[in-house]
This record gives C-alpha cells, structure tokens and sequence, in this order.
C-alpha cells in the first residue's frame, strides 16, 4: 500500500509539471495565433496561460517562460494592434522588458550569471559585460529573438519620453530616456538624438549634474542633430551660470563659438557676459560679428550705440542710434537714447549759458540759442520713443521738458495732462 501511494504522488507531480510546461506552450501557441490573426483574445489566453507559468516553481525558473511572455506583451505594442486590446495592457512596454531581461539571463549557461538582478546598478554592468562577451546562452535561438527585440522597446521608451516631455513630466521623461537609451546601447550602438533627448529631460527635471554629463558626453561626439550642436554649449553654460559659476559659463561660450563661429546665439551669449563684465571693447568686437551676420538687426546697432557712449565715442554711437531706428521706428530705446543725447547737449549749454557773467550777456544768447537747437534736435527723437512705448513716464517727462525749453507750452500742457 505504501509504495502504490508514492508511485501515486509521483505521477501527480510529474503530470503538474507537464501541465504547468503545457501551459509555457500554450502561451506560445496563443502568441503565434496572434500574429496570424491578430485578435486580441489571442494574446488574453496567452497571458493568462503565461503568467501562471511565472508562478509556478516548475517553470518560473525556465528562459523561455520569460521570453515567450515577454513575446506576447511586445506584440501589444505593435502598431498593427487594436488600440482597445492596448487599453487592456497600458503597462506592456515595463512587462515586455521586464521579461525579455528576465529570460536572457535565465538563459546563461553560466550559473553565476543566472542570478544576475537587473535592478541593481551592479548586476547590470556584469549583464552588459556578458552580452558584449557573447556569453554562452543555452538556447542561442531564444535568446536572439529577445534580443532582437531590446532596440525596439528602446524606440517605444523614447517615443513615450517625447510624450512625457511635452506634458512637463520632465521626470519621467528623463527615466523613460534612460531606458531606451540603454536598450539600444545593449545592441552595441548609441542613438546620439536620444541621448540629447535624456540630457534635456535631465535639466528640466532639475538633475544639473547629470545634465552635465550628458552634454560634455554630446560635445565629445560632435553632436549637431537638426542643427542643436550650438544649443548644447548654451544649456550647458547656462546650468553652469546659474549654479554661480560665471567663469565656467564663459569658458563654455568661448568653446562653442569656436566650434559654431556664425550662430547668433552663442554671440549674444558672449555679448551678454563682456557688457555683464564690463568689457567693452570685448563686447565690441562680438557686436561686429554680430552685425555682420545679421546687418538688418535693429536691436544689435542700439546695443552697439550704448558700448560706442559708455566708450565715449559719441560720433559712432549716434550713427548707431539712427540705424536702429531707421530699420525698426518703434525702436523706443534707440530713439530715446538719441533723443536724451541732444536733450543732455542742451541742458549742459544752457547750465554753461547761466554761469556766465552778468557782462557777457551776447554769449549767453548765443549759448541759449544753441541749446534751443539740441532741443530741437531731440524732441523728433523723444516723440519717437513717446509713440513707441506710451506707457513709459520718463520719456513721456523728458518730452514735456523739452516742449518747454522751446516754448511749445500747449503741446507740453496737453502732454502734462495726459499722464496726470
């Protein structure tokens, strides 16, 4: 009686064993239905089947359980699959990669390697170390097929970081990034586009240091995808200058600017830290390149105007001012900056007029009168800039100031008024 009832337990352990290996098969043959007919109950039995399996001590063990669930989740990404049986899956893009990891390393001959956990940064390096060894696989054929899959998903991360991105989940984008850029580096080769995708998340997200990285690692590759090499010396410079380091900032715009010679950007960026350093003839000489490529930029002439007067060459500044705003009239501070010029002229010649001696009364009117010309010379000016920016009280003051040096009392009383 003993012996015919653990001859009994025998055959019912073999034959779980067989159902729970029947239903490793089954999931296979679930998935290969799939790809003919593309229904998704398919691929419903095929997880159920195959999940099972993941639990089961007899089978969760075995490679291709792994690889052949991880089969069926990729499948549900396919473009071609019925976005309602998607709806059923929203975590198929983790459950695929989760798998197909899982069955590689189950799939090692080696027993060491058979125990490697993905999740530690550790056991990961040892996993790519043993891709890039070829190590042996028991099953060569189940592993390529995982395999060849592993750049795909690293597509689908990167398409869902794009998504992430534009919502502002910066975060997530930035974990969705590294994914794919790790899945396709597993294949050997490196997608420079996502990896300067994942070095943008990366800033957004607020990670500056490893934002760093990233974009010392794409200045090294020559990296100018869509014409972004000069915006990667940008951001990099600006995690720099607002982290307080001005210096390294710098460094960084001087490296791009000899890299990218004619980007306007990097110019300004120059431009911005010699006039923030008050180096004023440094800042000239970026203006010059500036203007040269952009010689209809109204904005760049009133720039070069003020570094001309802080210089104290008056006659390049004016010339400057004028450019500025015979190309752009709505140019409010060029034209109140020329217009401040004469009204300053003014004021100094008739300041010098009421010094003079009470005896030399003809050089006072002659002074006066060629202050009532800078006047005059300033008011088209400061009208200008008025009708530029109206809302703007200095000038709207600095032009009733002027109707009054010249004796346009009305025209400065209805002003007056106007901003009372």
């Amino acid at each position: 009686m003993k012996k015919t009832i653990l001859t009994l337990l025998a055959v019912i352990t073999i034959t779980a064993l067989s159902a729970q290996k029947n239903k490793v098969q089954s999931a296979n043959n679930y998935n290969n239905a799939f790809e003919r007919n593309g229904k998704c109950s398919e691929i419903q039995n095929g997880l159920e089947a195959i999940n099972l399996a993941t639990q089961d001590a007899s089978t969760k063990d075995m490679a291709k359980t792994w690889i052949y669930r991880g089969n069926l989740y990729y499948n549900v990404l396919l473009p071609t699959t019925d976005a309602n049986c998607k709806a059923l899956y929203k975590d198929a893009l983790e459950k695929a990669t989760e798998s197909y990891f899982k069955g590689i390393v189950l799939n090692f001959e080696d027993a060491t390697l058979k125990k490697l956990d993905l999740e530690k940064e550790a056991d990961l390096v040892q996993f790519f170390g043993a891709l890039q060894n070829k190590s042996k696989m028991e099953d060569p054929q189940l592993f390529g097929t995982a395999f060849s899959r592993l750049p795909g998903l690293g597509g689908e991360y990167a398409n869902k970081g794009i998504g992430q991105f534009q919502t502002k989940d910066f975060k997530g984008a930035q974990e969705s990034f590294q994914k794919a850029l790790m899945l396709i580096q597993i294949s050997g080769k490196t997608d420079t586009l996502i990896l300067y995708n994942l070095a943008l998340a990366s800033e957004y997200a607020e990670d500056f240091e490893t934002a760093k990285q990233l974009y010392n690692a794409l200045i090294q590759l020559n990296y100018n995808i869509d014409g972004n090499g000069a915006s990667i010396y940008q951001s990099l410079a600006r995690i720099h200058k607002n982290g307080g380091d001005k210096e390294k900032s710098f460094e960084v715009i001087k490296k791009g600017r000899k890299a990218y010679p004619q980007n306007q950007h990097l110019i300004f960026e120059e431009i911005d830290y010699y006039l923030q350093s008050e180096k004023d003839q440094e800042a000239l000489v970026s203006l010059n390149d500036a203007i040269s490529i952009e010689p209809n930029n109204a904005f760049l002439y009133y720039v070069r105007g003020t570094v001309y007067e802080k210089l104290k060459d008056q006659d390049n500044a004016i010339a400057d001012y004028k450019k500025s705003i015979e190309l752009d009239p709505k140019q409010h501070d060029a034209a109140f900056n020329l217009g401040a010029y004469y009204f300053n002229k003014g004021v100094d010649k008739t300041n010098t007029a009421n010094d003079l001696p009470l005896n030399q009364s003809k050089k006072y009117e002659e002074m006066k009168a060629d202050a009532k010309k800078d006047f005059m010379s300033a008011i088209p000016y400061i009208e200008m800039a008025n009708k530029a920016k109206p809302e703007d009280t200095d000038t709207a003051t600095m032009l009733i100031k002027l109707y009054t040096q010249v004796g346009e009392d009305a025209k400065a009383k209805e002003l007056k008024t106007k901003y009372e």
